[in-house]
């Protein structure tokens, strides 16, 4: 697709998931591969004592799907729940209604300035809405800036692969699973947002860009096809 700026391209994508913040929940499993096990991944993976009151931040809280896994598993933590759509948000309000240590924050990643030092970012299914491959870079970074030393970064989400005939595997099996869920023009609708929407990283890149930020260890600690949870200590 053409590039266009981020304000006018980030409001594209706030009025697409505006319209569809109260189905958002049910789709999505029928939409992403292994959903459920990759926010279990990412939430397993992070390497703190239960019990510790950790300063986190949730990049993309959408309906709050990773946020409630962490704050389940990590009940004395205090959450700041971001999103750029105050639908999703008020899904995420209501989800976490009677809980303590929440806050809701609605901004884009373009305007949004980290709090500092925080134990643990997590995300997923969100950063891909960071249009260029400099954005990502420049966007690390001021996540690894907000952390405490020996921090954590959790970040589960789609990839690409640096081979097409791979890339084509990916979307041969991304196809097929929302095919045993979804009828054709769901699926090519789903294709259709992939496309205007998103712009995944290559792995090895991401990878490779989070060390350059300032991470001191990066690792993939889950991976199947496309959907992947990339891990970083500062």
């Amino acid at each position: 697709m053409p590039e266009m700026d981020p304000a006018k391209r980030m409001f594209h994508i706030r009025d697409d998931f505006a319209k569809r913040s109260s189905s958002y929940e049910a789709d999505i499993v029928n939409i992403v591969p292994n959903y459920l096990y990759m926010l279990e991944a990412a939430v397993g993976s992070i390497p703190f004592d239960v019990s510790a009151a950790i300063k986190t931040v949730d990049l993309g809280t959408g309906t709050g799907s990773l946020a409630i896994r962490v704050k389940d598993r990590f009940p004395n933590c205090h959450l700041l729940c971001v999103d750029m759509t105050e639908g999703m948000l008020n899904m995420a309000r209501e989800r976490f209604s009677g809980l303590d240590g929440i806050e809701f924050l609605q901004k884009d990643f373009y305007e949004l300035a980290l709090p500092p030092e925080r134990d643990l970012v997590v995300s997923s299914l969100a950063l891909r809405h960071l249009i260029t491959d400099d954005d990502k870079r420049t966007f690390y970074r001021k996540i690894c800036e907000c952390l405490r030393p020996e921090g954590v970064f959790v970040n589960a989400d789609a990839v690409l692969s640096a081979d097409d005939d791979i890339e084509a595997l990916y979307e041969r099996k991304w196809r097929k699973f929302m095919l045993d869920n979804l009828n054709e023009k769901e699926v090519d609708d789903a294709f259709e947002r992939y496309r205007r929407e998103d712009s995944l990283p290559y792995l090895h890149d991401e990878l490779k860009w989070l060390s350059e930020a300032g991470f001191s260890k990066v690792d993939v600690i889950w991976k199947d096809h496309m959907g992947a949870v990339r891990w970083a200590r500062k």
